[in-house]
């Protein structure tokens, strides 16, 4: 589910106005963050949760913030797990904003998608067949495969990247990792194309 926090204080000078007088916009989100924080914690480690950017305005080292933006995605398995913890995050943060205001748009919410059984299984074929290490895995990330799997059968194959590091420019795959992935999709698919 994804989230877009916006909340609202009131701009005010840094110097001349008292603590107690002030609506900061971002130490009102700041402990909605930390508190969403907590909220989210998750034992089996399968939750992810992330605020992805936070903006506070007018953005001004004198000026208290009388805004901030600030998005929230999070990712579980569980479709019941999901909607509990994303429906208890607006009565959260409006619990939090103290003297601010506080407006929630969720512009995304989908459903996990199950792969297809036999797309999976003739991944796991492939793989044994190249002799590739492998493990099964969930993914918390859509990719393009998310939206095929409503079309026709679908799974992925994921190959190791360096330090585990994915989207981000220290991203690192070996030659010989993808090469060994391309023909486990390779295999996987005529196997697919095979059996209809």
């Amino acid at each position: 589910r994804k989230f877009q926090v916006e909340v609202t204080g009131e701009e005010a000078h840094a110097g001349t106005t008292p603590r107690r007088r002030r609506k900061d916009a971002v130490l009102a989100a700041a402990c909605m963050v930390q508190a969403l924080h907590r909220m989210m914690e998750d034992a089996d480690d399968l939750l992810r949760f992330t605020i992805g950017a936070f903006e506070a305005f007018p953005g001004a080292p004198s000026v208290v913030p009388g805004r901030v933006r600030f998005s929230i995605d999070f990712r579980h398995p569980d479709d019941a797990l999901r909607a509990r913890l994303g429906d208890a995050i607006r009565p959260l943060c409006e619990a939090l904003a103290g003297p601010c205001g506080v407006h929630i748009e969720e512009p995304q919410a989908a459903a996990s998608v199950d792969f297809h059984g036999a797309a999976i299984d003739a991944v796991r074929h492939a793989v044994e067949i190249v002799g590739a290490s492998h493990m099964d895995l969930y993914s918390g990330a859509g990719h393009d495969a998310r939206n095929m799997a409503l079309l026709c059968p679908s799974a992925m194959v994921f190959v190791p990247c360096e330090n585990g590091i994915s989207h981000n420019e220290a991203e690192n795959a070996k030659p010989e990792d993808l090469a060994e992935g391309a023909r486990v999709i390779a295999v996987a698919i005529a196997e697919l194309a095979g059996a209809h």
